[in-house]
């Protein structure tokens, strides 16, 4: 999937303190230590805030949950009326999305099942279907039109 999320970098809100920078979470409401991960978390943010028109209300991020024997918190989780239906799991712009991240974000999804997840490390983008009937999954090259303005 191609998404150019430098377009939405200027819509990110970075402070000084002392030494360390900090970005706004517009979802949370707090600002966090600027780390990787967190800018590709941020940028999503904003792409669909504005792009997809998508109220920040219907984003949850990083929430806990029980798998299996353990505890669990998952990047960032789209809601539509109510319902959980997008899974989106971040990395480094420095780390490659690997086999490892898709079972990372397979095993969330036993819990959470959800239809679509995102991988992203602000760069790459892979978006998968998850037909929970059948089980089966595939790759989609393009934003699932039901999925914007909720």
């Amino acid at each position: 999937m191609q998404v150019e999320l430098s377009d939405y970098h200027s819509h990110l809100q970075i402070s000084r303190r002392a030494k360390e920078r900090y970005i706004f979470d517009p979802v949370r409401k707090a600002y966090f230590l600027v780390q990787p991960e967190e800018l590709v978390r941020q940028s999503w943010i904003q792409y669909l805030h504005r792009a997809k028109n998508i109220a920040l209300s219907s984003l949850a991020v990083e929430k806990q949950f029980k798998l299996f024997d353990g505890t669990k918190r998952f990047d960032l989780l789209l809601y539509q009326r109510g319902n959980p239906v997008m899974l989106f799991e971040f990395k480094s712009f420095k780390t490659s999305l690997t086999d490892a991240t898709c079972r990372q974000a397979a095993a969330y999804n036993f819990h959470l099942k959800v239809p679509y997840i995102m991988l992203s490390n602000g760069i790459q983008h892979r978006l998968f279907f998850i037909d929970m009937e059948s089980e089966e999954v595939k790759e989609i090259m393009d934003w699932p039109e039901n999925l914007s303005a909720n």
